[in-house]
């Protein structure tokens, strides 16, 4: 009887250890990295995000143990000095994190308006961002609307700062 106890104890063991393994192994977050452009009015005035203040600044390591990621801040967020593409590194992203994470607020009595690839969308804030969307937000009174949405960030400038962001290094 001791001899069943101790090869059923030791078989849960070995798969109590096998999950474990495999959890780490093969069930663990999926990758995401993807980009999106994005340009902001107040009252006709377009909002400049290159300043360092905006900008997420983090270690250039791979190694998980030296870097624990911030789930809220891998969702959106700016770097390398780039205030115009957005860098997505988490699932359910959508606009809000964006502007929370880069501690961004509209005045909640102006009109909000959001153009997503040139075709107004409702509650841009809570919008999904989505690769290579160019998007363009209105706070308040903005008399040129069709001007700032022709001069909307592009495809190629969205995949040029994406090449520049997959490593480390910059170009």
């Amino acid at each position: 009887m001791k001899h069943k106890v101790l090869i059923f104890i030791t078989v849960l063991f070995v798969f109590v250890l096998g999950v474990v393994v495999y959890t780490k192994k093969f069930a663990a977050k999926k990758k995401i990295h993807y980009h999106a452009g994005f340009q902001v009015y107040k009252d006709g005035k377009k909002q400049e995000f290159s300043n360092i203040k905006y900008m997420n600044i983090q270690p250039c390591t791979e190694n998980e143990k030296e870097y624990r990621e911030d789930e809220q801040i891998e969702k959106a967020h700016l770097h390398d000095l780039d205030g115009d593409v957005v860098h997505v590194e988490a699932e359910g992203a959508k606009w809000k994190d964006l502007f929370t994470n880069i501690h961004f607020s509209f005045d909640s009595s102006k009109p909000l308006l959001g153009y997503v690839n040139g075709k107004k969308v409702d509650s841009i804030l809570n919008y999904p961002i989505r690769a290579e969307d160019s998007v363009v937000i209105f706070s308040g009174k903005n008399p040129n609307v069709e001007t700032a949405l022709k001069g909307r960030i592009t495809k190629k400038r969205i995949e040029s700062v994406g090449r520049k962001s997959e490593s480390c290094a910059t170009d």
